[in-house]
């Protein structure tokens, strides 16, 4: 320890601590402009200088590491009058236009003016203007250029985090100005992060620009509901309407940072077409009736059905909260009478109980419900079937930010390119199932190394796990959507088996796709599995058997399949979809924000959902739903309340809500009573690599995109702007990028076709044709998304412009 005496106080901290650091932890406020703890140091504003005892010059607290013996001091009178100095000169040139500004009332410049300026001024020359005119950057940043403070912040979260690097400072000195390249954020990711970390009004933000006033809005603490990371933020609204939300850097695992569907998403709130009623399908036409008449035309055909001893599915969004999920799996198992259950609609390699047993062994097992950053600090990070930056961008900044330790390899196995790439010591683009190909390879004694890509991996891979002493293995779920799942998990399973037996750490998570999938499977939502993960030993159903009734809850399943079809469907859900549209009886509910409950993200963490806002009076609780077709069964009564559902929960799992306990206590100690396989996996003969059948074919992969993320980010307005309409992604082959541009792509599949423009990704494989699943299923393209996956497809661009006139 050091110890020094800190205004008057005498400190003990740990070497290396700065000044700025120690004040903070006794207290001490210190003003800072450029200092940002998730950021590289700047030290140029100059607000946090010090008097060191000893020293000639005012010393910055945030770089100024603590010596044995300093004596400083941080309220002096030279310290005093040196910051009301460094004030006035910023406030020399700032327009004093805080009556307008978005950033009034919760701007740092003004905060710290009324603290520690003196209140005047000796400068009366004309304000410098550098622009006239605010400057767009993209569709949802706004740069004002004459308040900007040139403290960096915006540059550095941009580089450092988001991996960017779309922000600079363009000229030198008096001229220094933020801007991006041509003034313009086009080939940026839209986090908005640069306005959240600015500390006054030069950043903002486009929808939010003159919508309201900080003091007015009403603020919501909850969880986002876009992907599994589960970021918190605040969720501000005024008067009743939505606008804007914000990330508290005090809150939750991502701090201040959100991504472009956390940020600028939540608008899909008020998108698109509410179901307003219940309806049953009358002569061909869904007709509005009572609640009490839905409710009884389904009761009556579920007893028929049930009596008949014939199937019966439930299918459940994984964007419903944890207690909706449970009763939800009650009303299936213990009124239906059937264990037919999917939370997963898009995860067709699950439909086999084999499948669902590995998927079991995985979860109660190796996974590790630790804090993510706790994995990050792992010296080896294996990413394995995730495109992370898109699917779960902040989850990919924590990554990138721990990766600024030159120490951590970070090794990268996907079907799509990743932003974090460039960071990896070894990449390699595979096909989504063959995963277990791979994992084979890295552990066999005898790993048959060849001169492809494939080998070249392995080989830098395995003397990379083979160096490391603590593995994280951060699993994407884009190979459960293929026949080979239950081979990628257990190979998945054998992996983390084989590197714990050589004493090292072996740490394994999920990175899902949807807010609350980990939560809905903990609670049953899983056929063959009840809640906490207790194995259900019944006769699974014929996956070829026709269903005669199917209750669908928020999810699509018919826009993803056109196999599947039912005698009966009920649609539950808050907007019209494809399955809506089809349905024979269709119920309202809430939508995401409108209802309070938990989700469990990809961490394990079990997270409180809050609502934002209340349904219509009108609209009966989805909960109560399932109780009232419960008792018109006669079934009796099913939970309803929030805190009885709970109840319920904890008393069937017990280990529900524990989080980052030891490795003897909390879901580990379970008895679970699934079969144990401990003899090895015999190895795969060889990593598959098959090539294209002709040269325009190739293998389609669908999944999440930047600014897409199932239903509920197609119903934001401003998300959908940002991605500019449908495209297909590809590396279009030899000749330069110029030669393919402007050029549409039609993708041919049994029968059917889909054309988009297409968007060049030279770090594709050029067997891989990426289209991102909302505009699949938006065009009727079903029978492009699922069936088999990942899907042959013949691929065929148009409009092709003559090569040799580019170079």
């Amino acid at each position: 320890m050091v110890s020094c005496t800190f205004d008057g106080q005498t400190l003990e901290v740990d070497p290396g601590t700065t000044i700025l650091t120690a004040a903070r932890m006794t207290g001490v406020e210190i003003p800072t402009f450029c200092y940002h703890e998730r950021l590289s140091l700047s030290a140029s504003c100059r607000m946090c200088l010090v008097e060191v005892e000893g020293r000639n010059k005012l010393e910055p607290a945030c770089a100024t590491v603590i010596a044995p013996d300093m004596v400083i001091h941080s309220q002096s009178a030279r310290v005093v009058s040196t910051r009301q100095d460094m004030l006035e000169m910023l406030l020399a040139n700032h327009p004093l236009d805080c009556p307008v500004c978005d950033k009034g009332g919760e701007c740092e410049l003004q905060d710290t003016v009324f603290d520690y300026g003196k209140g005047s001024s000796r400068l009366r020359d004309d304000k410098r203007v550098f622009r006239k005119d605010d400057i767009e950057l993209n569709a949802v940043i706004v740069f004002n250029a004459n308040r900007c403070i040139q403290c960096q912040r915006c540059v550095r979260v941009c580089e450092e985090v988001v991996g960017d690097v779309a922000l600079g400072t363009a000229e030198r000195g008096l001229d220094s100005e933020i801007t991006g390249v041509g003034n313009s954020l086009k080939d940026c990711s839209h986090c908005g992060n640069c306005i959240e970390v600015c500390p006054v009004g030069a950043l903002m933000s486009v929808p939010y620009r003159y919508k309201a006033r900080p003091w007015d809005l009403v603020k919501t603490e909850t969880i986002c509901g876009m992907c599994g990371t589960g970021c918190s933020m605040s969720v501000e609204f005024s008067e009743g309407r939505f606008k804007r939300v914000k990330s508290d850097p005090e809150t939750g695992l991502n701090g201040e940072l959100l991504c472009a569907k956390g940020r600028f998403g939540f608008d899909a709130i008020d998108g698109g077409k509410r179901i307003e009623q219940p309806m049953i399908r009358k002569n061909g036409v869904l007709k509005p009736v009572s609640w009490g008449e839905a409710i009884e035309c389904i009761a009556s055909t579920a007893r028929d059905i049930k009596t008949r001893k014939t199937r019966i599915q439930g299918s459940i969004s994984a964007r419903q909260t944890t207690e909706t999920g449970f009763v939800f799996q009650q009303l299936m198992r213990q009124v239906f009478g059937t264990q037919d259950i999917r939370s997963s609609t898009r995860f067709g390699g699950l439909d086999t109980p084999d499948a669902v047993t590995a998927l079991a062994q995985v979860m109660t097992g190796g996974m590790q419900r630790k804090p993510l950053q706790s994995l990050l600090e792992a010296d080896c990070i294996f990413l394995l079937g995730s495109n992370i930056t898109d699917e779960n961008p902040v989850s990919g900044y924590l990554l990138r930010s721990a990766m600024s330790d030159p120490n951590k390899r970070l090794i990268i196995s996907s079907s799509r390119p990743c932003g974090l790439d460039p960071l990896a010591a070894a990449t390699l683009r595979l096909l989504p199932g063959e995963e277990a190909g791979l994992l084979s390879d890295l552990i066999r004694e005898d790993p048959q190394i060849s001169d492809s890509a494939a080998g070249a991996f392995t080989h830098k891979a395995r003397s990379i796990l083979t160096e490391a002493q603590d593995i994280a293995l951060l699993i994407g779920t884009e190979f459960l959507r293929s026949s080979k799942a239950e081979a990628c998990l257990r190979w998945i399973e054998q992996l983390v088996d084989h590197f714990g037996a050589q004493g090292k750490a072996v740490r394994l998570q999920f990175l899902f796709d949807r807010p609350n999938q980990l939560g809905l499977w903990d609670i049953g939502c899983l056929a063959g599995a009840a809640p906490g993960w207790q194995a259900i030993h019944t006769t699974p159903p014929d996956p070829d058997a026709h269903v005669d009734l199917h209750y669908v809850l928020g999810a699509d399943p018919m826009s993803q399949d056109t196999q599947t079809s039912s005698s009966f469907l009920v649609f539950h859900g808050s907007h019209y979809n494809h399955t809506a549209k089809l349905a024979d009886v269709v119920l309202p509910a809430a939508s995401y924000g409108e209802e309070a409950g938990h989700f469990t993200n990809h961490e394990g963490r079990v997270q409180a959902l809050r609502s934002v806002r209340s349904p219509d009076q009108n609209l009966v609780p989805t909960r109560e739903v399932f109780n009232q077709i419960s008792q018109a069964m006669g079934q009796g009564a099913l939970p309803v309340a929030a805190d009885q559902v709970r109840n319920k929960i904890t008393a069937e799992y017990t280990g529900f809500g524990q989080f980052d306990q030891p490795a003897d206590h909390g879901g580990n100690d379970l008895a679970y009573n699934w079969p144990k396989t401990h003899s090895p996996l015999a190895p795969l003969d060889h990593l598959p690599q098959p090539p294209p059948a002709t040269e325009r074919r190739r293998f389609l992969v669908t999944g999440d995109s930047l600014f897409q993320s199932g239903q509920l980010a197609a119903r934001s307005s401003v998300l959908s702007s940002l991605d500019d309409g449908p495209y297909v992604e590809m590396n279009p082959g030899s000749g330069s990028d110029r030669a393919f541009e402007g050029m549409m792509v039609t993708i041919f599949s049994a029968g059917g076709n889909f054309t988009a423009p297409l968007r060049i990704n030279r770090s594709f494989d050029e067997q891989i044709v990426f289209i991102p699943e909302r505009f699949l299923m938006e065009h009727g393209k079903r029978n492009l998304a699922c069936v088999e996956y990942p899907r042959t497809v013949d691929v065929v661009l148009s409009g092709r412009r003559d090569p040799s006139k580019y170079g």
